[in-house]
């Protein structure tokens, strides 16, 4: 993630759901709670969504953080993209990588770089073994 980004996970995630003119909260579930366990990689974000996602109706959603609180009286909370996906027949069937308007990507995809772990090396070839030939000797019949 860049050094001046950083994502509140204390706070609940507003969910979008985004339509072709305008954004609004969902009805269904207006917030989600995310934990940095719950974005160490894709699997384990897609497991996190599954339980949410069964009755949602079909769409394009987004999850936004809490960038900045309120100031002042009439002042408005400011949130920003964190995760913007597709559900269809109640599962996630597409992660966004990038904002289809600006191009940037989406903090999700960061977080998931910088949380996962290397992967071991595969070998390429798989060590063989092998026996130990026996050999047969012939005994010679003595008339």
């Amino acid at each position: 993630m860049d050094e001046d980004t950083k994502v509140n996970f204390l706070k609940p995630m507003l969910v979008l759901k985004t339509r072709d003119n305008y954004k609004a909260p969902y009805h269904k579930n207006k917030y989600l709670f995310v934990k940095k366990k719950n974005v160490k990689n894709k699997s384990s974000f897609l497991k996190l969504l599954k339980d949410y996602v069964k009755f949602w109706s079909n769409g394009t959603y987004e999850l936004q953080y809490l960038y900045a609180e309120s100031q002042g009286f009439l002042g408005n909370a400011i949130y920003t993209t964190f995760a913007r996906f597709d559900v269809r027949e109640g599962k996630v069937v597409k992660i966004w990588k990038s904002n289809p308007f600006t191009k940037k990507e989406y903090l999700i995809w960061q977080c998931f770089k910088t949380r996962s772990k290397p992967t071991k090396v595969k070998q390429l070839h798989k060590k063989v073994k092998k026996h130990k030939i026996k050999k047969k000797f012939k005994k010679k019949h003595r008339k």
